[in-house]
């Protein structure tokens, strides 16, 4: 599926969303009038039998009561709120999950990711050799060309293919002979890496003029 019909299809879940926000804020707004409605009801038959004061009390409890009932229900509401927007966070990020696992299609433009991967991970670790590790299929895939591919992408480093493919579905690991720092540059090590950023990013592009998302946000609780 391209850009557009992904971007129609987020929209479309979006305004479906608020469409059901919408109607359950409808049905809690109907369901305190009605309550308060009757309270008052009540309170309006004791009003002949009753002294001031009593009648005061009455309607301050009536108030108090129709209170708490609106408070309930708009919890109630953002509560299902912030549970429908966590998970459209959750549908559009495993849609980058999909996307970074869809560059394995294109052989020329993983490579040039996967260069960009070695370059970074090795300018993060320390002087040394450095062993790469990849899945199956890259392993396979990527033995004959390694010696060229790993000169364009960290000149004047020694980094050797691991004959031991690791798992993950696609990217590279970057680590010390000796174990000790490593950088994960498969698709699920940089997803679980940037998993906070991303889902900032998200919440920024779905609900801009909602600056409390973020906050509010997080799964459910």
């Amino acid at each position: 599926m391209n850009q557009s019909g992904q971007d129609k299809q987020l929209a479309a879940l979006e305004q479906a969303i608020m469409a059901r926000a919408e109607h359950l804020a409808g049905e809690f707004q109907e369901k305190a009038e009605r309550q308060r409605d009757h309270i008052l009801r009540d309170a309006a038959e004791r009003l002949h039998n009753a002294e001031e004061r009593e009648v005061m009390v009455a309607k301050a409890e009536a108030e108090r009561l129709f209170r708490r009932v609106t408070q309930a229900s708009e919890l109630k509401l953002q509560g299902r709120l912030d549970q429908l927007r966590w998970e459209l966070v959750q549908a559009v990020q495993g849609r980058l999950g999909e996307r970074l696992r869809g560059l394995r299609d294109d052989p020329g433009r993983y490579r040039d990711w996967l260069i960009r991967m070695i370059r970074e991970a090795a300018q993060l670790l320390p002087e040394g050799d450095l062993t790469a590790e990849v899945n199956a299929d890259d392993l396979g895939q990527l033995s004959g060309q390694w010696p060229e591919l790993a000169a364009e992408a960290a000149p004047g480093r020694n980094i050797r293919l691991s004959e031991k493919p690791t798992w993950g579905s696609g990217g590279v690991r970057l680590r010390t002979t000796d174990n000790r720092a490593q950088v994960d540059n498969r698709f699920e090590g940089r997803l679980a890496r940037l998993e906070a950023e991303v889902q900032r990013v998200i919440l920024q592009q779905l609900f801009p003029k909602d600056i409390s998302a973020s906050a509010r946000s997080g799964g459910p609780q």
